[in-house]
């Protein structure tokens, strides 16, 4: 092989390599930093952190839902 065919093959094999990054691991790359950020997100929103989560919210339905039922199912004498 010249010199000349050196140049092109490994130009060729950059430009390809370049292609492979472009149309491939980026793409996967930032897909996984999206998840990340949604699955850091789901769970910062199941953590208690003083009434705006929604596990905070939940809480409150519940102790809500214990008094109805606590009314209902202990009728007054």
């Amino acid at each position: 092989m010249t010199i000349a065919q050196w140049i092109i093959t490994a130009g060729a094999v950059v430009g390809a390599l370049g292609i492979i990054f472009r149309t491939l691991v980026k793409p996967v790359v930032s897909w996984a930093r999206r998840i990340e950020k949604a699955v850091s997100t789901v769970e910062q929103n199941m953590n208690n952190n003083g009434g705006s989560s929604l596990r905070d919210a939940i809480d409150r339905i519940e102790r809500r839902l214990n008094e109805v039922e606590e009314i209902i199912t202990k009728p007054k004498k």
